[in-house]
C-alpha cells in the first residue's frame, strides 16, 4: 500500500520544537505543491493543529521524514527523535483512530475531526490530493462520525478550548464572575469566548479594526479593539489568546507596569506560541501553554474496543477499494460491453414492440443500463468467494472474452 506519513506531534515533542515545523494554510499549500512537483508523489495532505503537524502522501518514493526536513532546511539527525514516519495500513488504522480523537492530548476531542476534514479540503482546493488520499480521508471522516455517534468515547465533548477550561476549574474552582479577554477571533477564539461566557464569566474579544464589518462575535462577549489589548488587560483575571499570528500577541515589556498586585493567569492555545513565555518572570503571573494542558487517563477500555470495531470495518472497506481500485474500469469495460451485446441482440424484440421511436430508445437505455449495473456487480461481489489472484484471472479471462463478441 503506496501510502505514507509524517508527523511531530505533543507526545514526543514539547512546544519549543513543534512550533518550529507548525504550518500555516498558505505554506502548507506551498510545501504539497514543491514536494508534489520536486518528489513525484501523486499526492500530499497537510495537518497542522495545536498539537501536531503531520504530512501524508501517496505514491512517494523515499522517506518523508528525510523529504520534510530537507524541505525546512534541517538536518536530519538533529529532529529524528521528535518525528514518527507511518506506512501502509498501519497508517491507515492510525488516521482512522486520530479522526477520532484517539491520539489527541485531550483525549477524545471533537476538534481534530474537524482539522481532519479541513486538511482535507485544503488539499482539495490547492489540488494535491489523489484518490488515494481522497478516499482514506473521506472514510476517516466517516467512521469517525460514527464512532462519536455510536460510542461516545468522553462523557461530554471535549475540545482544546474545554480542556483548558476543565484546567483551571482543578485549581481555581468556579470561573463564575470571572474578568476574562480572548485574543483572536478565529473558530478557537471564539469557541473559548463561547465556553467562559456559558461558564459565567465575564468576556471580553479582541478584534482587528478592519475585520469589524465582517466579524463573528459570539454573544455576550464585550469587543475590545485588538491594538488597545495592553490598556484592557488590567482588570482581568484570565487572558487567553489563539490566533495564527508568527509574532507574539502578549509581549513581556507591553505589560510591565500595567498589571495591579493581583494574580493573573494567560492561557496560549497558539502554535507557535502567541503568549510570550517569559511574562511568566512578572510577579503574581502564571502561564499556561498547549504542553500544560495535560493528557485525560480516564480511559473507558470497552468504548475504545467498540470504537475499534467500527473503526476496523472502514479500514477493511479502504484496503479492499484500494486494492482492486485498478481493476475496477476492466470490470466497467466489461460491463459496457456486455450492455451493447444485449441492445444488439434485442434489436428485433424492439421493432416488435408496439411503441414509439422516442419510448424504444428510452427503453434500451435502461435495457443498457440495468445490465452494465447486473455485470458489474456479479463480478464485484466475486471477490467475496475467490481469492485476489483467482479473481483477477477471471476479470481477465472474462475482458478477453467479451472483446471477441
Amino acid at each position: 500500500m503506496d501510502i505514507s506519513m509524517v508527523g511531530i506531534d505533543y507526545s514526543k515533542a514539547t512546544i519549543e520544537y513543534r512550533e518550529k515545523f507548525a504550518l500555516t494554510t498558505c505554506h502548507g499549500a506551498e510545501l504539497a505543491k514543491k514536494i508534489i512537483e520536486d518528489y513525484n508523489a501523486k499526492g500530499c495532505i497537510i495537518l497542522s493543529t495545536c498539537n501536531r503537524t503531520e504530512l501524508w502522501f501517496s505514491g512517494l518514493k523515499g522517506s518523508p521524514m528525510e523529504v520534510f526536513l530537507k524541505e525546512k532546511g534541517m538536518e536530519p539527525g538533529e529532529y529524528n527523535k521528535f518525528f514518527t514516519e507511518r506506512f501502509g495500513e498501519e497508517a491507515t488504522d492510525y488516521l482512522l483512530e486520530l479522526s477520532c480523537g484517539m491520539h489527541s492530548q485531550i483525549f477524545g476531542e471533537d476538534q481534530i475531526l474537524t482539522q481532519v476534514k479541513t486538511a482535507l479540503e485544503n488539499g482539495r482546493e490547492n489540488r494535491h490530493v489523489d484518490s488515494v488520499l481522497e478516499t482514506l480521508f473521506r472514510m476517516s471522516i466517516t467512521a469517525a462520525k460514527k464512532v462519536k455517534t455510536e460510542v461516545k468515547l468522553t462523557a461530554k465533548n471535549m475540545s482544546v478550548p474545554e480542556g483548558a477550561v476543565t484546567l483551571l476549574e482543578k485549581s481555581m474552582g468556579s470561573l463564575e464572575g470571572k474578568k476574562c479577554m480572548v485574543v483572536g477571533n478565529g473558530e478557537m477564539g471564539r469557541l473559548m469566548a463561547e465556553i467562559l461566557v456559558n461558564r459565567g464569566c465575564e468576556v471580553s474579544m479582541t478584534l482587528r479594526q478592519y475585520k469589524r464589518q465582517d466579524a463573528i462575535i459570539p454573544k455576550g462577549c464585550e469587543v475590545i479593539l485588538y491594538e488597545k489589548r495592553y490598556d484592557n488587560v488590567a482588570d482581568k483575571d484570565l487572558i487567553f489568546s489563539a490566533t495564527l499570528s508568527p509574532h507574539f500577541t502578549i509581549r513581556k515589556e507591553e505589560l510591565e507596569g500595567k498589571l495591579l498586585h493581583k494574580e493573573y493567569i494567560f492561557v496560549d492555545l497558539a502554535v507557535p506560541r502567541d503568549i510570550d513565555p517569559t511574562i511568566s518572570e512578572l510577579e503574581n503571573v502564571v502561564v499556561y501553554d498547549m504542553d500544560q494542558l495535560g493528557v485525560d487517563g480516564n480511559f473507558n477500555t470497552e468504548k475504545i474496543n467498540m470504537a475499534k470495531v467500527i473503526l476496523n470495518k472502514y479500514k477493511e472497506e479502504f484496503v479492499d477499494w484500494y486494492y482492486f481500485r485498478e481493476w475496477i474500469p476492466r470490470v466497467q469495460d466489461i460491463s459496457e460491453i456486455t450492455g451493447e451485446l444485449t441492445d444488439a441482440k434485442l434489436t428485433k424484440a424492439y421493432r416488435s414492440i408496439d411503441i414509439t421511436k422516442e419510448e424504444q430508445m428510452k427503453l434500451q437505455k435502461n435495457i443498457q443500463t440495468a445490465t452494465k449495473k447486473a455485470v458489474s456487480k456479479l463480478i464485484l461481489d466475486l471477490r467475496e468467494h475467490l481469492e485476489k489472484e483467482k479473481w483477477c484471472e477471471c476479470i481477465t479471462a472474462l475482458e478477453a472474452a467479451a472483446r471477441r463478441m
